[in-house]
């Protein structure tokens, strides 16, 4: 166990730039998405607060079809994950994938702030049972995805560009590694979202009304 953590120290001392600026990015998307909500016109609030309400009622009344919830969940999560994936070898996904990463922020930050605009102060407590601690996880294990894709694919155009030698049997395996360790853990997470979350908000909507 010490090794492994020594291992993760290592790599995150050696990828500490590339780390904050993808938090960074993370950061501003979170910021944007909660800010983005107050700026959309009142017909779109409307919407959005009629689908929360619609979402939260089908929660409490456990009407929730978990079949298409979890279906829904692993397609987005999956699709997100392989998109990445494959960009990462290509010689123009860094700025495709970084984007991608801001919109997942962007979505954080838009759901949370979903919210707040339904349910005022108790949105808060409902928003970090909805968003905690799956979305945070499935974020970290994108940001070690990100990390390895952006590494890649850089490291593609730069022998392509210098005429090097390009060792793709040396590249795949730890990318291939990173790609299984990332859709184990949002299997557990998707899994979580699905069927626990609902419980969670089902207990608090009887608790808080």
């Amino acid at each position: 166990m010490n090794k492994v953590m020594d291992k993760l120290k290592e790599k995150a001392n050696t990828n500490k730039r590339m780390i904050l600026f993808l938090s960074g990015i993370s950061l501003i998307g979170l910021i944007f998405g909660s800010i983005f909500i107050t700026i959309i016109s009142k017909q779109d609030q409307t919407l959005i607060q009629s689908y929360i309400g619609n979402f939260m009622t089908t929660v409490q009344n456990g009407k929730l079809n978990y079949v298409n919830a979890l279906q829904n969940t692993l397609v987005s999560n999956l699709s997100f994950t392989s998109i990445i994936w494959l960009l990462g070898i290509s010689i123009i996904g860094i700025p495709i994938i970084l984007f991608m990463y801001f919109t997942k922020s962007f979505m954080i930050g838009f759901s949370i702030a979903s919210f707040v605009l339904k349910y005022k102060a108790k949105g808060i407590l409902y928003a970090v049972v909805y968003i905690f601690p799956h979305h945070l996880i499935n974020l970290v294990v994108f940001t070690l995805l990100m990390i390895y894709s952006i590494k890649f694919s850089y490291y593609l155009l730069n022998s392509i560009l210098k005429k090097k030698t390009i060792h793709f049997k040396t590249l795949m395996n730890p990318y291939l590694s990173v790609l299984v360790i990332v859709v184990v853990t949002l299997l557990i997470t998707c899994l979580y979202e699905t069927f626990v979350v609902p419980y969670f908000l089902k207990q608090l909507l009887h608790v808080i009304k």
